[in-house]
């Protein structure tokens, strides 16, 4: 049957989408064309699941125990699809959603193609989706489960909502914020039945996050495995949201300073354009706002690393689709071709600063163990080549594994990793395992986070240690209990 009238505008909408959504795929193929995507330690731990889970062996790290500490979407996808394609989808995704969300806001298809190509042509959209990494998956997965809220709130489904915030939760933990968003906007909805609908939401949403906890819960005696302390404080990870947040919405070299007072001064305008005749902010807003607390708190709470444009990218995406609706409502001529005369300039910056990133990448990889750094290091070379037999230590077990293909373990460290006098039990247990398990290689890359291990040399003050190989760029050595 041919779609409904109603329907017809938003089918069109769809189908003209589909190009800048080409163009953000494009820019991320082009990145990652000689050397394949970005990989970090994350990456490894994803790509030792998929391994391990195609060998019939399920979740495991690169160190051969329970895959905890992320959720289990994307091991699950990398066993089916490549990773390449999978950042590929992500960011044409992205830009697609963005866009239809402006859309049916808006139901203006110049705002929404202009928005969806801004977000397409945006550095941070493009460099995460370029990493193999799972925050492009969920943030299209969680643009697709506000789209559905959107149209939950007009009286469709809840159960097909609560899909694909379920994904976006098995995608990264965090996704429980676009769950609870979804929860408050049905419980605001002026119906009779909104507690059961929210509630049917909620429990359809979280049903399969629940299951993985348990089952991490079986499986290490932790939901999410052993957290470290925190290394900064929440008034530094809001100072560090925020710089993550405007560094790119502000694509020129200008002080940091200045880049924050812009936004928020764009943020003031852009309510004042909106406060009149524009319906309610929606799931979207919602979401961004309990994802910037929930990355806040949680980096507050348990160790991790600064918080960067990695962590801050659905509010640079919410926020650049919330400006072209903001612009869309200027009522005089002379300020609406103001802003599309800004506009046009943005995206024209952005995209020459983007196109600069993603030539480099082509040329020389896109940072990470994938790059032409790490892909000529002659420490795993000989890795490759002659693969030792035994346990595997190594200072950076994630580069190791890219050579080896098999689990490596992380050599003890000598403190956290932000943290230089927090103690760490890693020594002992070293030893401990040594005596038990006999003689070991200690895979040793000297550009690696050396700082934080324990080195070779002090190592030889409690086990016996000897050179096997010196390389460039690192040792191979042979370690066994005294």
């Amino acid at each position: 049957m041919p779609p409904r009238a109603a329907d017809r505008p938003a089918l069109r909408a769809a189908i003209v989408l589909l190009a800048p959504a080409l163009l953000a795929g494009a820019l991320v193929w082009r990145a990652t064309s000689e050397y394949g995507p970005g990989l970090s330690p994350d990456s490894m731990q994803f790509l030792a699941a998929a391994k391990n889970l195609a060998a019939g062996h399920g979740f495991r790290r690169v160190e051969g125990t329970p895959f905890v500490e992320w959720a289990p979407l994307v091991p699950l996808l990398l066993t089916v699809v490549p990773a390449r394609a999978l950042g590929i989808a992500s960011a044409a995704g992205i830009a697609w959603a963005a866009g239809f969300w402006v859309f049916r806001r808006t139901r203006s298809m110049r705002v929404a193609t202009m928005a969806a190509a801004a977000i397409a042509v945006s550095f941070p959209v493009i460099f995460v989706a370029s990493h193999l990494w799972s925050d492009a998956p969920f943030l299209f997965l969680a643009l697709v489960g506000v789209l559905m809220l959107e149209r939950a709130r007009e009286g469709r489904s809840v159960a097909l909502a609560a899909i694909p915030a379920a994904l976006a939760a098995l995608t990264r933990y965090l996704g429980v914020t676009l769950i609870a968003a979804g929860i408050v906007t049905l419980l605001l909805e002026r119906r009779p039945d909104r507690l059961r609908r929210a509630v049917l939401y909620g429990w359809l949403a979280s049903l399969p996050l629940v299951l993985w906890l348990v089952r991490n819960v079986l499986a290490t005696g932790t939901a999410t495995g052993d957290r470290e302390p925190p290394g900064f404080s929440f008034a530094t990870n809001v100072r560090q949201l925020a710089h993550a947040v405007t560094a790119d919405l502000v694509p020129w070299s200008w002080p940091g300073t200045i880049k924050l007072a812009l936004c928020a001064a764009a943020l003031v305008g852009g309510w004042l354009l909106s406060r009149k005749g524009a319906k309610s902010v929606g799931p979207l807003m919602l979401f961004a706002l309990f994802y910037a607390l929930a990355v806040v708190i949680v980096a507050s709470v348990w160790g991790s690393d600064g918080i960067d444009v990695r962590l801050a990218l659905p509010l640079f995406v919410a926020l650049i689709a919330r400006a072209f609706i903001a612009g869309s409502r200027a009522r005089a001529t002379w300020l609406a071709y103001a802003l599309g005369a800004l506009a046009l300039v943005w995206m024209g910056r952005s995209y020459i600063e983007t196109r600069r990133h993603v030539d480099d990448y082509a040329r020389g990889g896109v940072p990470g163990f994938n790059d032409v750094l790490w892909s000529s290091s002659p420490t795993l070379a000989r890795l490759r080549s002659e693969p030792p037999n035994g346990v595997v230590y190594s200072n950076a077990p994630e580069i190791a594994y890219v050579a080896l293909g098999r689990d490596v373990r992380r050599s003890p460290r000598a403190h956290l990793f932000y943290a230089k006098d927090a103690a760490v039990p890693d020594l002992e247990e070293f030893h401990r395992a040594l005596a038990r398990e006999g003689p070991a290689t200690l895979a040793w890359l000297d550009d690696a986070g050396e700082d934080r291990f324990v080195t070779p040399p002090e190592l030889a003050r409690s086990v016996a240690v000897e050179q096997v190989a010196r390389f460039d760029d690192g040792s191979l050595y042979f370690v066994s209990a005294r």
